[in-house]
């Protein structure tokens, strides 16, 4: 049977149809409210990201402007370029520019450093350069002079704040070119334009990191946190999620007018959503309880359906197998209680039924085990009154003696064929009285033996059942033989029962005739031809069934052999031998 047609495969199948689009929807609504959370916090914190980058703006703009105006109207800037630099004029020069700018750079400035360049001089000139020891500030000048002495004009620096890394210090250049051989510009640590942003609320764990045009992390607390790979800001998104060691992040950005960068903030998503951890834990377990649900519900149908079917099916399946004993428990629910007492019932009535035909068909097959021992015995005597008129035609007279005392011997035994059964030794030695017969009538013409194993002749049997083989065996067996005919009987114990083999050296069977017998078509005939042989195999079949066997086949040279196989014991042999004793 297919599982799929089963009912419960289709309860099953139609209990995750409905469970499992309600635990998506479930968990697909707990993923929108948390989306939707993640979207407004980050649109909020981007608008604050966005506040401060155009106030870095603002001020970098502010600090553009003074250079240019610093370029355009100072006098000796525009100077510089013209004195000899081994001159005083050139030095006093230096020293005002250098005044100018550190007075600017002390109470008006937002960046680190200012500074001027000579380009015919090669001569840096720049205000403090803050660090946290000398070497620090050392290696940022000799960056910053490098810088210098490396800018062509057009080069970005001249349009453009520019990230800029000196050593570990990240930082924004810009230069101003004043066109008189003199070049002025400013620098400023991007640490250092963080500093107000940390105050900012990003969360215990958040932090803000400045980034390049490609998205790349620049100065931060990034490697802090632990974040994994390579992060890259990708600005035109609305916002990101990062994942880091302890916790994952919600980024947004937005860049800072006229530089080369942009900024980010890193906001922790778990302080984010911690107003809603509530609302969340709760909406996380609805999905179990909905399953949890489902899953009483499929054992409640499973205990007043599914079971009592089941258990329908189980009868079903006991009753195909033969036992009619099995018998259906109650039900708790009242149809089913009603299908299993409907169920009983029927098989109450299937089974009085089964008693009474199986009684029927024994009275069927004794009557007609009975008939086929009546036909048998008017055969025989048909057969030993034309024995004896043959005998009186030649008048031997000390021959019809001897055959009378055989068939004396002979018919008293075929009074007894009303019997049920017989004791093989009896059935041998009406066989031995018929072969005597026979030899008498064709005296040096036949010879037999007799051969019995054991305690085989206590096996009861039908009676007359060997008689019709041995029979036509002495009819059809010697014709047109120069030797005598030979018949041998030979009875042993085997397992199950007894075998019997009937041999001669006869003619043989034809060849058609034997492959009649053994197929079996041979006894389903229904002219009068070999009589005996088909009630012997029908009264075996009747009596054992399948237990019973009949094998034909001819010898290697001559003669044709018969082998009859009977069961030891069955029932009604069983209650012979009990009436036969008592």
């Amino acid at each position: 049977m297919n599982p799929k047609r089963s009912l419960r495969y289709k309860l099953i199948v139609g209990f995750v149809t409905i469970a499992l689009p309600l635990v998506c929807l479930l968990l697909y609504s707990n993923y929108m409210a948390s989306n939707s959370v993640r979207e407004q916090a980050a649109e909020s914190n981007r608008s604050m990201i966005a506040l401060y980058s155009n106030q870095i703006q603002t001020a970098l703009a502010i600090e553009t402007n003074y250079l240019y105006d610093l370029a355009s109207n100072d006098v000796d800037i525009l100077s510089l370029g013209k004195l000899e630099g081994s001159s005083s004029d050139y030095t006093l020069t230096k020293v005002r520019i250098l005044h100018s700018l550190d007075r600017y750079s002390r109470f008006d400035s937002s960046v680190d450093t200012q500074f001027a360049y000579s380009v015919a001089h090669r001569d840096f000139i720049p205000t403090q350069i803050p660090g946290e020891n000398y070497d620090d500030m050392l290696q940022i000048r000799q960056c910053l002079e490098r810088r210098l002495k490396d800018a062509q004009p057009g080069s970005p620096y001249f349009t453009q704040w520019k990230a800029t890394s000196c050593g570990d210090t990240y930082g924004l250049m810009r230069i101003v070119d004043s066109g008189s051989g003199v070049y002025l510009g400013a620098w400023v640590r991007l640490d250092h334009l963080m500093v107000p942003l940390e105050l900012i609320q990003l969360g215990r764990e958040g932090f803000a990191a400045f980034a390049n045009a490609e998205g790349r992390l620049l100065t931060g607390t990034a490697a802090d946190k632990g974040l994994t790979g390579s992060p890259v800001i990708d600005s035109a998104a609305p916002y990101q999620r990062m994942t880091g060691k302890e916790d994952t992040y919600i980024v947004v950005s937005h860049p800072v007018a006229s530089t080369d960068v942009e900024l980010a903030a890193f906001i922790p998503e778990q302080g984010m959503l911690q107003n809603l951890s509530r609302f969340r834990e709760f909406i996380a377990w609805i999905p179990i309880f909905v399953v949890v649900l489902l899953s009483l519900y499929l054992l409640y149908l499973n205990q007043i359906i599914i079971r009592p079917v089941n258990e329908l099916l189980k009868g079903m399946r006991t009753l195909k197998r033969g036992d009619w004993e099995f018998r259906l428990t109650g039900s708790p629910s009242k149809e089913f209680h009603l299908v299993n007492e409907s169920f009983n019932d029927m098989v109450q009535q299937i089974q009085t039924l089964q008693i009474h035909v199986y009684e029927e068909q024994i009275r069927t097959h004794k009557a007609e085990l009975k008939h086929l021992q009546l036909q048998i015995n008017p055969h025989f005597l048909l057969n030993s009154i034309n024995v004896v008129y043959n005998l009186a035609q030649i008048k031997n007279y000390s021959v019809i003696q001897a055959m009378c005392l055989n068939l004396v011997k002979y018919f008293r035994f075929a009074t007894k064929t009303g019997q049920p059964f017989v004791a093989l030794a009896e059935e041998m030695e009406h066989m031995d009285s018929y072969l005597r017969i026979q030899q008498l009538r064709f005296p040096g013409r036949i010879t037999f033996r007799i051969e019995m194993e054991g305690n085989v002749g206590e096996i009861p049997i039908p009676p007359l059942v060997v008689q019709p083989f041995i029979e036509n065996a002495v009819k059809h067996g010697f014709d047109f033989m120069d030797e005598p005919f030979h018949i041998e009987i030979r009875a042993r114990l085997e397992e199950e029962g007894c075998r019997i083999r009937i041999a001669d050296n006869g003619s043989g069977f034809p060849e058609e005739v034997l492959a009649e017998l053994q197929s079996g078509s041979y006894f389903m005939r229904n002219d009068d031809l070999h009589l005996g042989m088909r009630n012997s195999y029908h009264r075996l079949h009747l009596l054992y069934g399948s237990g019973a066997g009949l094998s034909f086949g001819n010898g290697r040279d001559s003669g044709a052999w018969v082998e009859l196989e009977i069961p030891a014991e069955n029932k009604e042999q069983a209650e012979w031998l009990t009436s036969r004793s008592g």
